[in-house]
């Protein structure tokens, strides 16, 4: 579940911060359904299955994998997108 300390400013500059990173945008609608970070997670990966990381995201992803000791999240960054590379970028914006 999204914390309970975040209100609805909170979530429209995470959904605002993921656009930006997956370089992506999320209607209305959808990110008002957001329930919790897994959902994002989820339909990030849905809407992203065939696209690549950016550079934004490949860089984000080489940082958290040197910084949490995971060398896969930074593998594979000229395929598309993983499961757990968008799994950890959502949960690196929820701890900010």
């Amino acid at each position: 579940m999204i914390p309970k300390a975040m209100d609805s400013l909170d979530l429209v500059e995470a959904v605002m911060l993921i656009e930006e990173i997956f370089g992506t945008e999320i209607p209305d609608g959808d990110a008002e359904n957001f329930g919790s970070p897994r959902e994002m997670a989820d339909w990030l990966e849905f809407h992203l299955s065939n696209q690549r990381p950016n550079k934004e995201a490949a860089a984000l992803l080489r940082t958290l994998a040197k910084a949490h000791n995971s060398p896969e999240l930074a593998e594979g960054l000229e395929g598309t997108w993983r499961r757990e590379q968008i799994a950890a970028i959502v949960r690196e914006i929820f701890r900010q």
